[in-house]
């Protein structure tokens, strides 16, 4: 399959954005997906939001290194490139914006365009686990997760998946003989890691139960490059390593700068789905989660906190907690190791298939690329996204594909996602997963589920695979949107 000369007829290029660089302004053609209806901001300059600025350093997501803050990835270090470069379809304009009128209306434009990747949200992780004995625990009692009450009765049976919740994500943890790892790593995001490091120190206190805890290792990350041990307070704590009992490497951080999209000096600031859009969760406290759960919401129920409870017009008995929040607020990025020489084609089939807003970062203290495609909002000085879904070249020899998955919804309309879906179709890699009912083939199927699959990044040129990952790509029509909350 050649797609190098058809891709490009999916996109027509129709505006100019304004990317700030920390020498000067640029401005770059935009495709804006004519078929996805919105204006979206295409960074090719993407800050993921895995790397964080902390005091005067960061650490590196999957080495956890410590990286001084001189080689912070920087607008002029990005890769500032078209994917379909040299076609005429997709030729890239570039013109400085101090050669633009004052008054012009393209100028005015840029300063006031919206800025958010057409991949709305980062939503869950799917895992298979051989049983519950570690996850309750570790993802409610160690990472300040909630237990989903639409899977909570599967607790009460002690058999069946179970979905854990932080904010706006989930992780689906169904039962499989074998447990599913990330080849990579995963990236948590907290309003303050204290609560966390706290629950962490407890299994530190008891040697004799250390064979016992839901978790394998966790190493506090400093700003001064010392991990556990160190005991001087002045030391900030940037991020703690987790890893579970079955082998995925968490990286805990937290993000208290919410990326704020003004459209215009008339409009109103956009705030982040993933800050607003909430999962449900079982309290310890509420009337009808005790008498429906009993021992499971007693002992894996949020607790409540001090606030006001609020009821809802559904039921004049029940009661739910509005306010209830989990300490992990959502899912950062996932990371994934991929083969050298790939990052290019892996953010080039993201471009493509979804028009999302990607790049390709050179990490100068490893000597590899990084493929970034960012979802949600993306912010025009600093170029952070919400979210990410990093794809790090490595020589490391990567494990063979075991199933897991992931999910996202895409655009912010029924129209979106459908064009989305023809898109995947024209690249050839739709896909049912005869494990689940959902058997999307063609754009009625999809209409009808509101989502679906495909397995395979390829090679748009070539049609090779590159990558093996499920998607289940989801409309924000589906009944599980977290956004209707």
């Amino acid at each position: 399959m050649n797609l190098s000369n058809r891709s490009c007829q999916l996109w027509t290029w129709t505006c100019l954005f304004h990317v700030v660089s920390l020498s000067k302004s640029r401005v770059r053609g935009l495709s804006t997906a004519a078929s996805f209806g919105r204006m979206m901001v295409r960074g090719a300059t993407l800050l993921p939001s895995s790397f964080p600025v902390v005091s005067s350093s960061f650490y590196h997501p999957t080495t956890h290194a410590h990286i001084p803050s001189s080689t912070y990835p920087s607008f002029s270090s990005w890769k500032s490139k078209s994917i379909n470069k040299n076609r005429s379809t997709r030729a890239i304009f570039r013109t400085a914006k101090s050669s633009l009128p004052k008054n012009s209306l393209v100028s005015e434009e840029i300063s006031t365009m919206e800025c958010f990747s057409t991949l709305t949200l980062l939503e869950h992780i799917n895992l298979n686990v051989p049983n519950h004995d570690y996850i309750l625990d570790f993802y409610v009692k160690v990472l300040g997760f909630g237990l989903d009450p639409r899977r909570a009765q599967n607790v009460v049976k002690g058999s069946g998946t179970v979905w854990m919740n932080c904010g706006a994500s989930q992780f689906h943890l169904p039962f499989g003989e074998e447990a599913q790892v990330i080849p990579g790593s995963i990236g948590l995001w907290y309003d303050s890691l204290d609560g966390l490091k706290e629950r962490l120190e407890k299994y530190n206190q008891n040697d004799d139960e250390m064979d016992k805890r839901p978790f394998s290792e966790y190493t506090i990350l400093r700003s001064n490059g010392h991990g556990d041990g160190n005991d001087d307070a002045s030391d900030i704590v940037t991020a703690i390593r987790i890893v579970d009992r079955y082998g995925n490497v968490f990286y805990c951080r937290d993000k208290k700068d919410p990326i704020v999209v003004k459209v215009s000096e008339n409009y109103e600031h956009i705030p982040e789905i993933m800050r607003i859009a909430t999962q449900p969760v079982v309290t310890n406290y509420l009337p009808q989660d005790i008498a429906e759960y009993t021992n499971v919401a007693e002992q894996y129920g949020l607790k409540q906190i001090n606030h006001e409870l609020s009821t809802l017009s559904t039921s004049t008995d029940t009661v739910t907690d509005t306010a209830a929040t989990t300490d992990c607020k959502g899912i950062s990025y996932v990371e994934f190791l991929v083969p050298r020489n790939t990052a290019d084609k892996i953010s080039e089939f993201y471009n493509c298939v979804f028009d999302a807003t990607t790049t390709v970062y050179h990490d100068a203290s490893t000597g590899n690329d990084v493929a970034i495609a960012a979802f949600g909002s993306i912010d025009a000085k600093t170029g952070k996204s919400s979210q990410s879904l990093l794809f790090r070249e490595t020589d490391q020899e990567i494990p063979p594909y075991d199933g897991h998955h992931i999910a996202l919804y895409v655009g912010n309309n029924q129209a979106d996602f459908e064009q989305a879906f023809k898109n995947a179709e024209e690249a050839q890699v739709v896909w049912v997963n005869p494990r689940f009912s959902d058997k999307a083939t063609n754009l009625n199927t999809a209409k009808k589920w509101k989502q679906f699959r495909f397995k395979n990044i390829i090679d748009l040129e070539t049609g090779k695979m590159i990558f093996e990952l499920e998607h289940e790509v989801r409309s924000i029509e589906h009944e599980a949107w977290p956004g209707k909350n």
